[in-house]
């Protein structure tokens, strides 16, 4: 079961090493209908990200309670899709995959749309830069397979924290539980700062900061900061004072999760980008 709690955590910590430049991130001209309907879908594909991983998780967490035998050994495996005999976690993986569109609001040209939204994502992690897809459908094929592969390696941490500090089948539910909650809070944080235009949730559409919708950076705007800790608050009301037993993956999580919305939101080379280092190592999904 505590290999259940990393799956959820998996999903907030995704590993993104993002480093900021003084280049400019797309600021959308709202005035103008075509970029305001093309940054809109932006912030829809960023929402489906997050609904996608989180169901995917949930098909890994109910794959292992009822299916699984071992707490200490993962039998659900994403990058694989396979599971126990008769546990269908292949099936709800795939599932998962259907509900996801990048291009659901788009024109019906995925290239044109990518490029419009000055082709945010990194589709090379392994060269310095940010790296273009070919359009958004080429992004969304690249994510999937990569978020899998992530859940399945980062399954080790949190399964070490929760055998470390004892936990129980039932405890370790609980607090898997409360995780989901706390990532999906800051994924809706970042999302509600990145794509206000007026200014009261963070105002993220008005500037090309990187901090200024960055999860537990001081630096971030104060409506930023307000929704970030009543994520936390309610988080550790059920964790314990800086997460309990998980304290030493909260920073983790927020920096991962800031770091991983950057190349999506802040993509500051824009289309065929130079090299210049905005982004060392950008996660395909964010």
């Amino acid at each position: 079961m505590a290999r259940i709690l990393i799956s959820r955590v998996a999903f907030v910590a995704t590993v993104v090493l993002a480093t900021a430049s003084a280049a400019s991130a797309w600021i959308p001209n709202l005035a103008d209908p075509a970029e305001k309907a093309r940054f809109k879908q932006l912030g829809d594909i960023y929402k489906q990200q997050s609904k996608f991983v989180d169901c995917v998780v949930k098909a890994g967490i109910k794959c292992e309670q009822t299916y699984g035998t071992s707490v200490g050994t993962q039998e659900c495996v994403f990058a694989t899709a396979t599971g126990p005999v008769g546990s269908g976690f292949g099936a709800a993986l795939a599932a998962c995959e259907a509900k996801v569109d990048y291009n659901k609001k788009g024109t019906g040209d995925a290239a044109a749309d990518y490029a419009a939204m000055q082709c945010p994502a990194d589709s090379d992690s392994g060269t310095p830069g940010n790296q273009d897809y070919a359009s958004l459908t080429a992004w969304q094929t690249a994510a999937l397979p990569s978020t899998y592969s992530q859940l399945d390696t980062l399954a080790t941490l949190v399964a070490l924290l929760a055998d470390a500090a004892g936990k129980d089948a039932i405890a370790t539910a609980a607090d898997t539980g409360t995780l989901n909650k706390y990532g999906k809070g800051l994924f809706t944080c970042i999302r509600k700062c990145e794509a206000d235009a007026k200014g009261t949730k963070g105002g993220g559409a008005l500037t090309d900061s990187t901090t200024q919708c960055d999860p537990g950076n001081g630096a971030a705007d104060p409506a930023m900061i307000a929704c970030y800790d009543k994520s936390k608050i309610k988080m550790e009301t059920k964790l314990g004072a800086g997460g309990g037993a998980y304290a030493a993956l909260i920073g983790l999580v927020d920096g991962a999760i800031g770091d991983g919305a950057q190349p999506t939101w802040n993509n500051t080379e824009g289309c065929n980008g130079s090299p210049s280092g905005a982004f060392v190592d950008g996660s395909p999904l964010f």
